[in-house]
C-alpha cells in the first residue's frame, strides 16, 4: 500500500495515546506494588526440634508456638472451661451481645439462661440425681446447642452424649443408667436408632405423634419447650473467677470432661475435654491475626454439620468460636449456601471442599461471561503471585466487585477445611480472586489411631496463613500421571505438634509416588516424607478417663495420611487415608497455574524451598516485542475501517444448505429467553437443559458427528466451556433433594418419597458435561466426592436402588414405595441419563440399562389390537401379578413425541460405541421410531403439519406443543438414518407455522393452540416445554440441513456440498467483513498482555 494513501484521524491518536498510557501505568502499578506479608514471614511458619528418632522428620510446631513452651489451651487464661468462655468472651462484652444463634436471635448470656433451665427441666422430669442427655441429629438450632451444653452451663452431674444424624451405636459408653436418659433429637432428620429408643424421655421440636411411633412404650415424650418451661427463672451459676489460680489448678479443670461423641467412621465413643473443646476455640482464632479475628461485627456461614471432613467436636468448637468471640453464625446444608450467601450477607465463611467448589463454580459461569474477564483474570492472578489482592483495582470494578454486589457477598475470609486433597491450586486462586479476600487451606484428617484408642480432632491439624498467597509449581506425583500435589496447608496448629514417620502401611501403599517425589528430578529432594502423625490439646479419644493424662499432651496418633513437610515449615498431603492414588487431578478448566506464571524468586522474594517454582523470564522478550506491536497498532488503526456488526449465537457455526428455507432467529431467540424465565419443575430444568445443550455447544451432546468411539466422543477439555449449560446443571445440583433427585427442591416443602421418580433424570446429561468439564473422571467415572461428580452418582444410585420396579425390572416412574406407573413421559427421563452415563463411564451395562428400559415401557405402553395400534397410552399402573390398569389411555400426542426423542436420544449414545452387542438394540430403536412417525404423520394436518393433542380423536384441538417435539424427531432420525427423510416434509410444515407465531412475550399467538402441560387435556397460551421443544426443533433442523448429526452406522456428509460450500463462503466474507473492525481492539489487548506478562 502506497504510503501516500495512510490517514491517521484523530480519534486513532487518542486512541493509541491511551493505550500507552494504560500501559505505563501497569507497568508503574506493578512495580510498586508490596505483598500483604513478608516474604521472611512465609519463608519460616513452623519451629522444627533440632532432635528426631530414627525414620521419622523433626517435630514441627507452630511458629507462635515454639519449642520449649506449652501448646495454646485456651484463648484466655480466665477461660479453662466452655462454661467461662460463654460467661467472658474476648473482651467480657459479647456475652451479653444479641445476634443470630444458629436459628435464633439471642445473647450467649440468654443461651447460658436457657442451657441451665433445660439442666434443671431434665433433672425433674428424670427424677434422677445423675441423668444423661443425649444430643441426636444435627446440631443447627440453639434448641439443641442448648442441650448440648446444659450439663457444662449449669455445673450439674449430668453426662452429655452427641449422636451425629443417621448414626447408630451399638452401644452406650460405659457407665450410663440407659433408665435415667433424655434424648434430644430437635434436629434429628433420620429415625431414632434402635440402641437410643430405650431412652424414659424424648424431646423434640416435631410432631410429638411422629417420636412415638419411633421409641420405647414407657417412654415420655416432650416438646423442649415443656422442658425449658418448668425452669424458666433458673439462672445459671456466675463464672468463676479463675485469675488466681495456679496454672496446674486451671489444667485441673481442663481435664474434666465436656461430651462424649459417637464416631461413626471409627465406630467408637471419643471423650473430649474441657481443654479440648477450649484448644480447639483458639486454634480456629489463631487463623488470624490478632487485629483481624472474628468479632461483634462479623457474620459466619458455614455449612460444617453437614461435612463428612468436620468431625462433630470441630464443628461445636466452632459454635464455640463464634459464641466467644462476638460473631453472629448460621450453619446451612451444603445445597443452602448460595442461597444464604445472599441472605446472610456473612463477612466469614466456613466451607466444605463441595461448598467451596459450588461457590467457584458460581462465580466463574457468571464472571467468565464479561468481556474483560481474560484481562481482568489475569491482572488479578499477577497481583495473588505478588502477594496482594487486585481489590478496588480497575480490572475489579469492572468484572468481579458487580458480582459480589450481585450475590451479596462481603466476606472477608474464608476457611475451606478438608482431608486437604480436594481442592487444587486453581480453585483456591480463583475463590481468592473472586471475593478478593483471604482463603485459608485447613487440614482435617478422618482418622486418628494410637496404639490402644482412636480419636478425632476438634479444630484443624493445620491451615495456611490468612496472608499465605504463594503458588507452588505444579508438581506431579509421576512421570506419566496428570495428578499432582495438592496446595499446602500451612504450619500446625497452635494447640497441635506434628511430625512424619517413614516406615508404616500407609507409606509403603504409595511408596512409588513417594520414591519418585524423592527423587532430585521430582523436585523434593529435601522435605521430609511420611505418615503425618499428630500431638496436642484439640483432640477428643477413646481413652478412660485419666485426670494426669489428660492434663498433659495427648500420645502420638497416626491419621493415615501421608505428607510431606516444605523447606518453610507448610505441610503438603499426598494421599489421604484409605486413597488408591496419591495427589489430585488438576481443574484444568480453570489452571490459574498455566494461564499465569508464578513470577521467577527475586531479591524481595526468597527462595523457600526448593519446590517453589521457577519459570524463565520473559521480560526482554516482551520488552523486544513491544516496538513491534506499537508499529503493528497504527498500522491496523491507519488502514481499518471499523463498521457495526450484530452479534449471532454460536449456532451460525453450522451452515446452512443452501436451499434450505431460511431461519427465523429472532423467533428462536425469543423461545429461548421465555424458555429460560419460566422453567421450573426438574423435567423442565431438564429439557430446557437439552435444548441449550443442542442450540449452544453441539459438539457435547450425543448427537454430535463424530468417528471416534466411547467417551472421547467429547471434546477435548480445551473445547469453549458451555457455560450456559452449567449455569442450568449447577441449580440442577443445588436443588438435589435428599433421596438423589436432581433440580427437585423448588419451594423447599416437598415430600421425599411422592412425585415422579424419573423427570430428575432428564437434568442428568447436563450434569455429567459439567463434571467432565470442571471435575474430570477420576478413575473414568464422576468423582462422587465432587459437587457435579456426586451430584450425578447421587441420582443414578437412587433410580437404580431405591426406586419400585415391576416383577419384569421395569424402573416405576413414581417415587411412592410401591406404587408402579409407567409413563409416555419416562421415556426420555431416565433411559437417555442411563445410556449417557454408561457412554461417559464406558460401562456397557447402563446402556444396556437404558435399552432394556425402552423395550420395557414400550410393552406396557403399545396399543396394538385397538384403533390407536402403533401408538403409545399415556399412563398404565401395574398392581403386581400381572394385573395391569390404564390410569389414562389416550395416546396424547406430547407422550408420544417424548417417546420418540428418548429412543432417539438412547439410539444416538449406542452410535459412538462400536460393542457388537449394542447393533441389535439399535436395529429395535429405529425401527420402533421409525413405526411411530409412520403412524403419527398419517394424521398430520397436510397445510401446517401440526397434530392433535389426542391422536385419538378427531375432535381435539390441533397442539403446537407435542408437534413441534414431534418434528424435531422427524429431522433427528432422517439426520440418523438418510434414506428415512419422508417424514421432514411434515417437519418442516411445523417449523414454518410455529416460527412465525410466538409473541414477544413468549406466548403463542391465537392460531396456535398449546397444551397445559399441568393439565394434558385443556389448552394454554405458552409453557416452559414447549418452548424447549421449539428451541430444540430450531437445533435439529439445523443440524439436518448441516448434516452435522451422527448417523446410525457412523458420521453422515452434508446433504449438499456444493450448498454448503456457498454458504460457507457467504459466511466467511462476513466474518472476514467482522473480522476486520476487531483487528483494532484484538490487537491493543494482544499488547496489554504482552506487557503484564512481562
Amino acid at each position: 500500500m502506497p504510503w501516500q494513501l495512510i490517514e491517521v484521524d484523530a480519534l486513532s491518536v487518542a486512541l493509541l495515546a491511551s493505550i500507552v498510557i494504560l500501559v505505563v501505568l501497569v507497568k508503574y502499578q506493578q512495580q510498586h506494588e508490596q505483598p500483604l506479608l513478608h516474604p521472611l514471614i512465609l519463608s519460616h511458619q513452623s519451629d522444627a526440634s533440632q532432635v528426631r528418632s530414627p525414620g521419622e522428620s523433626p517435630i514441627y510446631r507452630n511458629v507462635n508456638a515454639p519449642l520449649g513452651f506449652d501448646l495454646a489451651m485456651r484463648p484466655r487464661r480466665t477461660a479453662p472451661n466452655v462454661a467461662a468462655l460463654l460467661g467472658t468472651g474476648v473482651t467480657d462484652s459479647e456475652a451479653s451481645h444479641a445476634r443470630r444463634i444458629l436459628d435464633t436471635f439471642l445473647s450467649p448470656k440468654e443461651l447460658r439462661s436457657q442451657a441451665a433451665a433445660f439442666a434443671h427441666g431434665i433433672t425433674a422430669l428424670l427424677g434422677a440425681h445423675k441423668p444423661t442427655i443425649i444430643v441426636y441429629g444435627q446440631i443447627t438450632t440453639a434448641h439443641a446447642l442448648c442441650g448440648l451444653l446444659a450439663a457444662t452451663v449449669a455445673e450439674a452431674p449430668i453426662a452429655t452424649l452427641v449422636v451425629p444424624d443417621g448414626a447408630s451405636p451399638h452401644s452406650l459408653p460405659a457407665g450410663i443408667d440407659t433408665k435415667n436418659v433424655a434424648l434430644v433429637c430437635v434436629d434429628a432428620n433420620y429415625p431414632i436408632p434402635p440402641s437410643l429408643s430405650s431412652a424414659s424421655l424424648i424431646i423434640t421440636g416435631t410432631s410429638q405423634h411422629e417420636a412415638a411411633k419411633r421409641v420405647a412404650p414407657h417412654a415420655k415424650i416432650c416438646d423442649i419447650f415443656d422442658v425449658l418451661g418448668l425452669s424458666a427463672e433458673i439462672e445459671p451459676p456466675a463464672v468463676r473467677d479463675t485469675s488466681k489460680l495456679r496454672s496446674g489448678e486451671l489444667d485441673q479443670i481442663g481435664a474434666q470432661t465436656f461430651a462424649q461423641f459417637y464416631e461413626p467412621r471409627g465406630r467408637c465413643w471419643v471423650r473430649a475435654t474441657q481443654t479440648s473443646m477450649t484448644s480447639g476455640v483458639t486454634a480456629w482464632l489463631s487463623e488470624y491475626p490478632a487485629d483481624k479475628i472474628p468479632s461483634e461485627g462479623d457474620t459466619i456461614l458455614t455449612d460444617a454439620h453437614a461435612d463428612m471432613f468436620l468431625p462433630a467436636p470441630a464443628y461445636v468448637s466452632l459454635l464455640l468460636m463464634a459464641l466467644y468471640s462476638g460473631a453472629a453464625i448460621t450453619s446451612e446444608p451444603t445445597k443452602g449456601v448460595m442461597k444464604a450467601l445472599r441472605a446472610t450477607k456473612p463477612t466469614l465463611l466456613y466451607l466444605s471442599p463441595i461448598a467451596a467448589g459450588q461457590l467457584k463454580t458460581l462465580l466463574w459461569i457468571h464472571a467468565s461471561s464479561s468481556l474483560l474477564y481474560p484481562i481482568a483474570f489475569r491482572i488479578g492472578v499477577h497481583a495473588l503471585r505478588k502477594g496482594k489482592f487486585a481489590l478496588d483495582s480497575l480490572a475489579d470494578r469492572l468484572v468481579f466487585s458487580g458480582l459480589r454486589n450481585k450475590f451479596g457477598a462481603r466476606v472477608r475470609a474464608t476457611v475451606i477445611f478438608s482431608n486437604a486433597v480436594t481442592l487444587d491450586q486453581a480453585a483456591l486462586d480463583h475463590l481468592r480472586l473472586f471475593l478478593a479476600s483471604p482463603v485459608m487451606h485447613a487440614y482435617m484428617p478422618s482418622v486418628l489411631v494410637t496404639s490402644n484408642a482412636k480419636g478425632i480432632v476438634t479444630a484443624p491439624v493445620s491451615a495456611s496463613n490468612i496472608y499465605d498467597l504463594q503458588a507452588f509449581q505444579p508438581q506431579p506425583i509421576g512421570p506419566e500421571s496428570k495428578r499432582r500435589l495438592a496446595p499446602h496447608t500451612g504450619p500446625a496448629a497452635v494447640s497441635m505438634e506434628l511430625k512424619l514417620v517413614q516406615d508404616t502401611p500407609a507409606v509403603e501403599a504409595h511408596s512409588a509416588v513417594l520414591e519418585y517425589l524423592q527423587r532430585k528430578d521430582g523436585g523434593a529432594e529435601t522435605d521430609p516424607i511420611g505418615e503425618i502423625y499428630v500431638r496436642g490439646y484439640s483432640l477428643a479419644h477413646s481413652s478412660a478417663p485419666n485426670p494426669e493424662a489428660d492434663m498433659t499432651l495427648s500420645a502420638w496418633f497416626a491419621t493415615g495420611d501421608v505428607g510431606l513437610a516444605r523447606t518453610n515449615g507448610t505441610l503438603v498431603v499426598v494421599a489421604p487415608h484409605g486413597a488408591t492414588e496419591a495427589g489430585i487431578l488438576p481443574d484444568e478448566t480453570m489452571d490459574s497455574a498455566v494461564l499465569v506464571p508464578i513470577p521467577t524468586e527475586t531479591a524481595a522474594q526468597p527462595k523457600l524451598g526448593k519446590t517453589k517454582i521457577t519459570v524463565t523470564s520473559r521480560t526482554s522478550s516482551a520488552m523486544a516485542a513491544a516496538p513491534a506491536v506499537l508499529a503493528m497498532l497504527a498500522f491496523g488503526v491507519a488502514s481499518v475501517d471499523a463498521s457495526a456488526h450484530t452479534h449471532t449465537h454460536t449456532h451460525s457455526m453450522l451452515a446452512r444448505r443452501a436451499d434450505a428455507p431460511a431461519e427465523n432467529l429472532t423467533s428462536m431467540h425469543l423461545a429461548l429467553d421465555s424458555l429460560l424465565t419460566s422453567q421450573r419443575a426438574s423435567w423442565e430444568q431438564g429439557v430446557a437443559q437439552s435444548a441449550v445443550l443442542e442450540l449452544f455447544y453441539p459438539e457435547y451432546s450425543t448427537f454430535s458427528k463424530s468417528d471416534k468411539k466411547g467417551a472421547e466422543f467429547y471434546p477435548p477439555q480445551k473445547t469453549d466451556f458451555p457455560e450456559k449449560l452449567l449455569s442450568l446443571a449447577f441449580h440442577s445440583v443445588t436443588s438435589q433433594d435428599k433421596n438423589g433427585r436432581l433440580a427437585t427442591i423448588i419451594t423447599g416443602d416437598e415430600a421425599l418419597n411422592t412425585g415422579a421418580s424419573q423427570d430428575s433424570a432428564s437434568c442428568g446429561e447436563g450434569v455429567l458435561i459439567a463434571a467432565w468439564c470442571l471435575e474430570g473422571f477420576p478413575n473414568s467415572a464422576p468423582d462422587p466426592r465432587a459437587f457435579y461428580g456426586g451430584g450425578a452418582q447421587r441420582e443414578l444410585t437412587y433410580l437404580r436402588r431405591n426406586v419400585s420396579r415391576s416383577q419384569n425390572g421395569a424402573i416405576s416412574q413414581r417415587a411412592t414405595p410401591g406404587d408402579v406407573q409407567f409413563w409416555s413421559d419416562t421415556m426420555y427421563m431416565g433411559p437417555p441419563f442411563f445410556a449417557t452415563y454408561g457412554l461417559m463411564t464406558n460401562n456397557a451395562k447402563l446402556i444396556s440399562l437404558a435399552y432394556n428400559q425402552v423395550r420395557l415401557l414400550r410393552q406396557y405402553l403399545l396399543f396394538s389390537n385397538t384403533t390407536s395400534q402403533g401408538l403409545y397410552g399415556h399412563i398404565v399402573k401395574d398392581n403386581g401379578k400381572n394385573v395391569i390398569r390404564w390410569l389414562d389411555s389416550r395416546p396424547w400426542l406430547t407422550g408420544n413425541a417424548w417417546v420418540g426423542a428418548g429412543m432417539l436420544r438412547v439410539l444416538a449414545t449406542m452410535t459412538h460405541t462400536d460393542d457388537a452387542q449394542f447393533q441389535a438394540p439399535q436395529n429395535d430403536l429405529r425401527t420402533w421410531i421409525e413405526d411411530l412417525l409412520q403412524v403419527v404423520y398419517k394424521q398430520a394436518d397436510p397445510n401446517t403439519g401440526l397434530l392433535r393433542n389426542d391422536l385419538g380423536n378427531t375432535s381435539s384441538f390441533m397442539d403446537g406443543s407435542g408437534s413441534a417435539l414431534m418434528a424435531y424427531n422427524a429431522f433427528r432420525f432422517a439426520s440418523m438414518v438418510p434414506d428415512k427423510t419422508q417424514f421432514v416434509d411434515f417437519a418442516e410444515k411445523v417449523y414454518m407455522t410455529l416460527s412465525g407465531s410466538l409473541a414477544p412475550d413468549g406466548s403463542f399467538t391465537s392460531n396456535v393452540q398449546i397444551v397445559n402441560e399441568l393439565s394434558t387435556g385443556e389448552q394454554s397460551t405458552t409453557s416452559a416445554e414447549s418452548l424447549a421443544f421449539l428451541t430444540m426443533l430450531y437445533a435439529a433442523r439445523r443440524d439436518y440441513y448441516a448434516g452435522n448429526v451422527t448417523g446410525s452406522s457412523g458420521p453422515v456428509e452434508p446433504l449438499n456440498k456444493a450448498g454448503n460450500n456457498q454458504a460457507s463462503d457467504s459466511a466467511a466474507d462476513g466474518i472476514a467483513s467482522a473480522s476486520m473492525a476487531l483487528v483494532f481492539t484484538s490487537v491493543c489487548l494482544s499488547s496489554l498482555l504482552l506487557w503484564i506478562g512481562a
